[in-house]
């Protein structure tokens, strides 16, 4: 599975947070990160992963909160690899 660079970031923002299942961050934590000019693709780019499965959207009595979906972190880890060379 090959993943865009935005999503990339995505997921890199979530690793770096260790947002894995107990461990989450808010959706506006996360889009607070990034320019506010590509936020609106970030969102349409964390929707794409929220639909097949990379990233898990649960409710929180702060919102809406996502995390990386933890049967996928090796190849989540590898795409990460790619781009970030220092981890």
């Amino acid at each position: 599975m090959s993943f865009t660079d935005t999503q990339v970031d995505i997921l890199f923002k979530l690793w770096r947070n260790r947002c894995f299942g107990k461990g989450h961050m808010l959706i506006d934590n996360l889009l607070g990160g990034f320019p506010s000019h590509i936020k609106d693709h970030i969102q349409e780019e964390l929707n794409d992963l929220i639909k097949k499965n990379f990233v898990i959207k649960k409710p929180s009595k702060h919102g809406k909160a996502v995390f990386i979906n933890y049967e996928y972190k090796d190849k989540i880890a590898d795409s990460i690899k790619k781009k970030y060379s220092f981890l």
